[in-house]
């Protein structure tokens, strides 16, 4: 007989075996000491927890036991820290050791999301465009044509519209782009918006600088 725990990760209630508790403890413990002292870390601790959530829904559901056996396989899945160098180091490394083989399985991995950081009405064109490997662009060019042409691709907008979820978690970013999510890309995607919004910002400052002079 094993003894249940009950434990909140980022909101979701599950029960979970004893030893599996230890086990997801230490590894979000190694996380959490990672993590704790970098600028971004609350937010990429959050992250990283709100993806074992969504796991382990779906893995056990709403009212499933969570064992050792889906505790192992979240801690597969998304990697130990001290498994992944630095995201500068990944970054000035590039793309020379992305075999043929790795692109194929991320366009494999890509999920259908709407991207609402790049939309021009809901994102589903620029959505479309990761899903596919196609410029966005084109898929807008697509969908006015179709307004010449019966008018079909109104339809089939809103219907998309209405389907695909919007990418707003990390995770679900990350799965629209078919990258893996774990903590290595989801600590590079969290810092890489960082720094975006930190350009707008002083870009926004210096704009506004240059209008008062």
């Amino acid at each position: 007989m094993k003894k249940a725990i009950t434990v909140n990760i980022n909101g979701y209630i599950f029960n979970i075996d004893e030893d599996a508790y230890t086990e997801l403890k230490n590894w979000l413990d190694k996380i959490s000491n990672q993590y704790k002292n970098e600028k971004d870390g609350d937010e990429i601790i959050n992250d990283i927890e709100m993806r074992v959530a969504e796991l382990f829904t779906d893995m056990v559901g709403d009212n499933g036991v969570v064992s050792i056996i889906e505790v192992n396989n979240v801690i597969k899945t998304m990697g130990q820290p001290e498994d992944f160098e630095d995201v500068s180091d990944n970054k000035q490394k590039g793309n020379e050791s992305f075999s043929s083989y790795e692109k194929k399985k991320r366009y494999k991995n890509r999920r259908l999301f709407r991207d609402d950081e790049n939309s021009v009405i809901a994102g589903v064109c620029s959505g479309l465009g990761y899903y596919f490997g196609i410029d966005p662009v084109l898929i807008r060019l697509a969908f006015i044509l179709t307004i010449f042409i019966g008018g079909f691709g109104i339809i089939t907008y809103i219907i998309l519209w209405i389907v695909s979820p919007k990418a707003t978690s990390t995770s679900q970013k990350l799965e629209m782009m078919g990258e893996p999510v774990n903590i290595s890309n989801i600590e590079k995607a969290i810092k890489e918006e960082v720094e975006y919004f930190k350009d707008i910002f002083y870009k926004k400052k210096n704009n506004s600088k240059n209008q008062k002079k």
